[in-house]
């Protein structure tokens, strides 16, 4: 009987999970800091004037109620798409997610060819070694 009790109460932990709201410091911890004078720091880090209203404006809307994706909507139409420490996946800004990985795969390419081509020239190498040495030998 206890470990029922104990395997529903997991599972409605589990299951409640999503549930539980955002924070104003995780949703900060994606925008920068909106200051014009040369901030560059993540707006949760920085003391900034403009940083610590963007931070009043973000606890206003989490009290209104407002998603996650709704805040970063309004700041983005309020600062622009700067104000997104990273870049959002559609349109052109999915060159940003794509070309990390496309890098490594070609490097990854050049790194197998070049190496293969380097195999190829020492076995190359190694045969007509043993063809001298077997001549030499007779």
């Amino acid at each position: 009987m206890i470990y029922k009790i104990i395997a529903i109460l997991f599972f409605m932990t589990v299951l409640a999970m999503p549930v539980i709201a955002v924070t104003e410091e995780e949703i900060t911890s994606n925008l920068n800091c909106p200051d014009v004078g040369g901030c560059t720091m993540i707006a949760a880090d920085c003391s900034c004037e403009s940083a610590l209203e963007l931070k009043g404006k973000v606890r206003a809307m989490l009290d209104q109620g407002l998603s996650q994706k709704q805040i970063y909507d309004r700041l983005t139409a309020e600062y622009g798409r700067e104000i997104l420490a990273t870049p959002p996946k559609e349109g052109f800004d999915w060159i940003v997610w794509l070309a990390l990985p496309a890098g490594i795969i070609v490097g990854g390419v050049v790194v197998y060819k070049i190496s293969r081509k380097k195999m190829d020239e020492d076995e190359i190498f190694e045969y007509e070694y043993q063809k001298f040495l077997q001549e030499r030998e007779k």
